[in-house]
């Protein structure tokens, strides 16, 4: 199902939640915050950590919404599983 982000409409990839590298770009999703709903970001950097045995990212983060060019805002780099991250796309034709 397609979710508008501020201005942005995307949908989830089937692969999302998944211990798979995630390439770097590629927009995603962390619902694990208690308060203040999801957070967005894109991946800076993937890679599997023989300490905990699945994928670990590094994910900048714009807080709530996906800003359309250029952020007002510098994002926060955080390190998050990738199994704990929505992937997402935008829709192409017919997916609406």
């Amino acid at each position: 199902m397609p979710e508008r982000i501020g201005l942005t409409v995307m949908i989830e990839r089937s692969d999302s939640f998944t211990d798979a590298p995630i390439l770097p770009g590629t927009l995603v999703r962390y619902d694990g915050l208690v308060d203040g709903g999801p957070e967005f970001g894109v991946v800076v950097c993937c890679w599997r950590n023989p300490e905990i045995s699945f994928f670990d990212c590094f994910v900048a983060f714009f807080g709530t919404e996906i800003p359309n060019g250029e952020p007002k805002e510098k994002p926060y780099v955080l390190r998050y599983a990738a199994v704990s991250l929505a992937r997402l796309e935008e829709p192409v034709a017919g997916d609406l």
